[in-house]
């Protein structure tokens, strides 16, 4: 599998992985695909998928093996090319004799051979183009000979409508009037062609099918390409084939014609085809499984008439018998020029498509021009040709069977329908090709299964849970991911079909009951569940509607893997590895739906609707990220959710725990249409009151405090705020060169705050260090600081030559400084715990703020005597709270602290970005004189770890 997602599909390979639909299938027979478990056992598996119609017969049906056996035996040809081959004659006159039988038509068919459906649909469309040319090239010459047969003595008569057309003055000659017709005639013959099909269809992924297929996953990319297609739904079908002539008039084009009336020249429009032909699936599987109606075929039938184009007949997937017809066309009442098959027409085994096309719709020459390396190959022919004799012998015996089992599968899923008339929206089929569609679950009262919802993969989880549950494999329609699709083979028995419902009536009951749990259980080991638990839960009848009178956004994360079973009660049945590896494994797809938002009242009844915009992975996950320097994808989710912010109405939006981090506090973040902040401010302030609170029954004047990262943007706030309360400060950076540098620029800064504040503005000062120097300095002369750039410098020169002995702010890079001290604050970025346990003084009190943090959980454990904090929690004015599924350790009217800054703006219609890139001391004091204004306080001293 390695290799497999190495060199073929890295992507698809992730995709698999997540949904539990990474197996390797080493056998196939019949019904039947098998593959090894872990313990080397072999597992069958009841194939339901059919190669997306192509085993019909089954997987290696031993007929059509004995036949190959013979084939190889007597050495067929395959390489025979520029030669007359007779396989590829006696399988296309057996295909006409069945095509004349079914279709009614008396004229015989013309055969194309290629190796694929897709190949076979684009020499369909390549032939009705070489015919349309044919015509438009004998309207050339029709028209040029009529303008050459224009005598300059003969009065050209002129509209003004032709006139403008033709850019033409009043008083043009008879020379420029030619050279003019001349001009717009080439132009209007120069017209792209269109091709017309319907929405939801599917015709192939080369080229020009592509171009030709609704889903747009498929063609947007190539829409530079400009080959036109015109995507009819059932209501523009039907409008425009009662519209008659007017139609026409829509979708083709026209040129003049000099015609001769009473000796002048007149011009009399000439119209003449654009659309090249129209694509029709019969059934189209891969947009949802939609049988064309009688009054959809009637329709396309009628507006064939009106434009007068091909109508070219899809039967790649619904052909060849899956339908209970060589082509399920006849039996719709199609009338169709062109007749394509492949899949089930190779019997499983081999690759061909055939391309049959009325006698009357083919131009001679393009056999000449048209061919390919595997078409008409003797192999493939011989084994198409028995393939369909099987079909048709004994009275048509296995075609009436497709026919049998498919109206067991109407029966048995429209029963399930009954049953889940709230789950499953419709059942459609025809035949052996069947989808049942379920109802979006994006409302559902499970949080996962509305981010399935959204990320568009309800079908391909279903398929997971039968995968790994039932071992039934199905898949969901490409274009219509919340339809699954079976097409089963003819020998599929009726045991099988019922099996199949049996396990998708659990599915559908555990949809009902909101338990993504029950239906992700099975890809993730868990095979033991029989039956579902309700998790629908009851609304409160006190629930606000009313608009609130600000919006914003916070983007977060998960804490860890274990969060998801608050987040969705249904994944409590799960460990903690077991959470783990599906949001590991869940990363395939990141996209999820805002969370329902709660509503937050500030002191003066103002409200604010704050809403979640989750990004699910988990804080290991992210450091990860961080590790290798991969963060471009993380970045990209963060983009998309702020976009979404703004778009839902939001006007500011916090970046939670890591986000802030993965986008550099921010600035990663380009051209942001709302105020963004990392609400790092307030976690400072809110920090700050929280370790000022632990430690009030002790003498603050009387401490050493350290800052561990004193170097860095949050580290330097808390020296600058919370160090001057102090008796003495370290700051401790690491052992990088420039560090002690760093430090000292920190100090520097200190010193002139202080300076300025006590000194220079005289506000008063109760003690501390920030006492202790402002004693030092009221001998310092006058004059001293005057002239002089940098005050922090000489402030710190004459502490230094004055009172050598004293201590007051000291720098470092050696960590064991550390020890002597009773407060620590860990700001530091190390992508690891460093800080040795044993260094530390006892009953110290750590603020580890460090994202990884700088001291272990395990080391905390060792030592009891040490209080940890990892900052504040909000208490919200009014008890205000998160809904219980996302409080994480938020208890009932807490808030963290950047969530709180993020709500702060929006109460205070804040334009432009908070904390955005570094912060500083006046921000944080800033928004606390906000938050004390709104009421919004210290509610807890936050001790579990983030991470």
């Amino acid at each position: 599998m390695e290799s497999y997602a190495t060199f073929c599909k890295p992507q698809l390979t992730q995709a698999l992985i997540s949904l539990g639909l990474n197996r390797t299938y080493h056998r196939a027979a019949g019904n039947f695909l098998y593959y090894k478990d872990e313990n080397n056992k072999e597992i069958p598996v009841l194939d339901l998928l059919g190669g997306y119609g192509a085993t019909l017969l089954g997987h290696n049906s031993p007929f059509i093996r004995e036949k190959i056996k013979c084939y190889l035996d007597e050495e067929t040809p395959v390489h025979n090319q520029f030669s007359i081959r007779k396989s590829a004659a006696l399988l296309a006159e057996r295909l006409n004799e069945l095509l004349k039988e079914e279709t009614g038509t008396t004229s015989n068919f013309i055969f194309c051979f290629a190796s694929t459906g897709a190949e076979s649909i684009e020499i369909a469309l390549k032939s009705a183009e070489f015919t349309r040319n044919a015509q438009l090239e004998e309207l050339e010459r029709e028209v040029v000979a009529a303008i050459a047969r224009i005598n300059n003595d003969k009065e050209i008569i002129l509209t003004e409508e032709q006139r403008r057309h033709l850019q033409l003055e009043a008083n043009a000659s008879v020379e420029e009037i030619k050279l003019a017709l001349m001009a717009f005639i080439q132009n209007q013959l120069d017209t792209k062609p269109t091709f017309l099909a319907l929405e939801n269809s599917f015709h192939g992924k080369t080229m020009i099918t592509a171009n030709c297929t609704y889903g747009a996953i498929y063609r947007h990319y190539l829409r530079r390409m400009k080959i036109n297609t015109h995507f009819l739904s059932p209501e523009e079908l039907n409008e425009f084939s009662i519209m008659g002539e007017k139609a026409n008039d829509i979708f083709n084009s026209w040129l003049w014609l000099p015609q001769e009336k009473n000796d002048q020249i007149i011009l009399t429009k000439k119209p003449f085809r654009v659309i090249t032909a129209f694509l029709i699936e019969p059934v189209q599987g891969e947009g949802g499984v939609h049988p064309l109606n009688a009054e959809q075929i009637s329709g396309i039938n009628r507006l064939k008439q009106i434009l007068g184009c091909s109508v070219i007949a899809d039967e790649v997937q619904s052909g060849s018998g899956r339908c209970g017809f060589l082509v399920a066309s006849s039996d719709a009442g199609l009338d169709a020029d062109y007749y394509v098959l492949s899949k089930a027409l190779g019997a499983g085994y081999v690759k061909i498509g055939i391309v049959a096309i009325r006698q009357e719709s083919f131009t001679p020459g393009f056999d000449v021009i048209q061919s390919s390396t595997f078409g008409e190959d003797d192999f493939s022919c011989r084994v198409a040709h028995d393939f369909i004799n099987l079909l048709h012998t004994d009275q048509r015996h296995l075609l009436k069977q497709v026919t049998r089992l498919g109206e067991e599968f109407r029966t048995q899923l429209n029963a399930l329908k009954e049953q889940y008339p709230d789950v499953i929206r419709d059942v459609r089929g025809k035949g052996l090709i069947w989808g049942t569609e379920f109802h979006d679950v994006i409302n559902s009262d499970s949080y996962i299964l509305q981010n399935i919802a959204v990320q568009g993969s309800l079908g391909y989880v279903i398929s997971g849970h039968l995968l790994c549950g039932s071992h039934i494999r199905v898949a969901p329609s490409g274009s219509a991911a919340n339809v699954i699709r079976v097409e089963p083979s003819v020998f599929l028995e009726i045991e099988q079909i019922i099996r199949f419902v049996e396990a998708l009536s659990k599915v559908c009951q555990a949809i009902r009951h909101a338990d993504a749990g029950f239906i992700v259980a099975p890809m993730l080991g868990k095979k033991d569940l029989t039956i579902s638990t309700d998790y629908r839960r009851m609304e409160s009848s006190q629930h606000d509607d009313r608009e609130a009178d600000y919006k914003v956004a916070f983007i977060n994360h998960l804490i860890s893997a274990n969060g998801l079973r608050e987040v969705d009660p249904s994944f409590s049945i799960f460990s903690d590895e077991e959470l783990e590896l599906f949001v590991e494994s869940s990363t395939f797809n990141l996209s999820t739906k805002p969370f329902k938002a709660a509503r937050i009242r500030s002191g003066d009844g103002k409200s604010v609707e704050f809403t979640l915009y989750p990004l699910t992975v988990t804080s290991k996950m992210i450091k990860k990220a961080l590790e290798k320097n991969e963060l471009g994808r993380l970045r990209h989710e963060i983009d998309i959710r702020i976009a979404q912010a703004a778009a839902d109405g939001n006007v500011a939006v916090g970046l939670g725990m890591f986000t802030s981090i993965i986008t550099n506090n921010g600035k990663s973040l380009k051209n942001t249409p709302i105020s963004v902040t990392t609400g790092n401010a307030l976690t400072v302030g809110i920090g700050i009151e929280a370790l000022q609170k632990s430690i009030a029954d002790r003498d603050m004047v009387n401490m050493r405090i350290a800052i561990v990262g004193g170097a860095g943007n949050i580290g330097s706030v808390y020296a600058e705020i919370l160090g001057p309360k102090f008796q003495e400060m370290i700051l401790i950076g690491s052992s990088n060169h420039g560090s002690l540098k760093k430090l000292d620029m920190v100090k520097y800064h200190i010193y002139k705050n202080i300076y300025e504040q006590f000194i220079v503005n005289r506000i008063p000062v109760t003690g501390g260090l920030a006492k202790k120097i402002v004693d030092c300095l009221s001998s310092m002369p006058a004059d001293y600081l005057i002239g002089k750039e940098n005050v922090g410098i000489e402030i710190d020169r004459y502490l230094d030559q004055y009172y050598p002995t004293q201590t007051f702010i000291h720098t470092s890079q050696n960590i064991s400084d550390i020890e002597n001290c009773d407060v620590i604050v860990c700001a530091s970025n190390a992508s690891e715990a460093f800080l040795s346990v044993e260094k530390i003084k006892e009953r110290a009190i750590i603020c580890d703020i460090s994202v990884p943090h700088n001291l272990s959980d395990e080391d905390v454990i060792r030592r009891p005597d040490i209080r940890i904090l990892r900052g504040g929690i909000v208490q919200t004015p009014n008890n205000d709270s998160l809904d219980t599924r996302v409080r994480a350790y938020l208890k009932e009217g807490q808030i963290y602290a950047c969530m709180a800054e993020t709500i702060l703006l929006g109460l205070e219609e804040y334009t432009g970005n908070f904390s955005y890139g570094n912060i500083s001391a006046n921000q944080v004091i800033n928004i606390m004189t906000i938050a004390r204004k709104h009421n919004f306080t210290l509610s807890d001293i936050k001790e579990n770890s983030s991470l």
